[in-house]
């Protein structure tokens, strides 16, 4: 009989996994508030992007970032399917970091939200909000998606200057929350430009070297030999 017991519960089909209980959109933005009031950013990164650009300009980037606080080294690996041997090293002091939820995020004293509803996200739920900035700033998120699990940004919609729409995607990397992709879709010169960042090869090191924010020293030059 005890053998009868384990075949059948060791055999038994596996329960489905329970529906995702939709919450009050007033919780998810109580959630989300919080969230956005705890989050912090990693003390020390190190990233990819590639930049894809159409339209007035067309050209293709692949770059290595590395940051703490305002400081960044931002080392171009390739242009144009060209690998750059050594990379190209610019260093910058004081420099916000664009794509970070504190920056990006619409804040509730900013804005007025309108719940259009979820979509499933794997086995949770993702909430949709139309955003309504309180005032006319230049840069203003038009829709935000809300992750059910962290309730920090998982896709943030904005529009910016006359005719400039786009979207930055966010996801958990590590312990951290990153942005993944960011698009925009513009007009320059009457012609239409788009343009789309990918990040990639998330590293987040206790600290960096300060050597990592130094200037980059220049190429040794050499005199040539007199008859050459």
């Amino acid at each position: 009989m005890i053998a009868t017991f384990l075949a059948a519960a060791l055999f038994a089909a596996p329960a489905p996994p329970a529906e995702a209980k939709e919450l009050p959109s007033v919780t998810v933005l109580a959630r989300y508030a919080r969230a956005l009031d705890a989050y912090t950013a990693p003390p020390a990164l190190s990233f990819d992007y590639t930049l894809e650009q159409s339209g007035a300009r067309d050209m293709e980037q692949t770059h290595r970032i590395f940051r703490i606080g305002p400081n960044e080294r931002d080392e171009t690996l390739a242009v144009d399917g060209r690998k750059l041997d050594p990379p190209t090293t610019r260093i910058f002091r004081g420099r916000p970091n664009h794509y970070t939820i504190p920056l990006l995020a619409p804040k509730p004293a900013q804005y007025d939200f309108t719940y259009l509803g979820t979509h499933h996200d794997g086995r949770h739920l993702d909430y949709v909000f139309d955003a309504t900035p309180k005032g006319a700033p230049a840069y203003r998120v038009t829709r935000v998606t809300i992750d059910g699990i962290t309730f920090l940004p998982q896709a943030i919609a904005f529009a910016a200057g006359p005719g400039g729409t786009g979207t930055v995607t966010f996801g958990r990397v590590s312990r951290w929350w990153v942005p993944l992709e960011a698009t925009a879709h513009a007009k320059l010169d009457g012609l239409a430009a788009f343009e789309r960042l990918t990040f990639s090869n998330y590293r987040f090191p206790d600290s960096l070297p300060s050597s990592a924010f130094a200037a980059p020293r220049p190429l040794p030059s050499f005199k040539p030999i007199a008859g050459e």
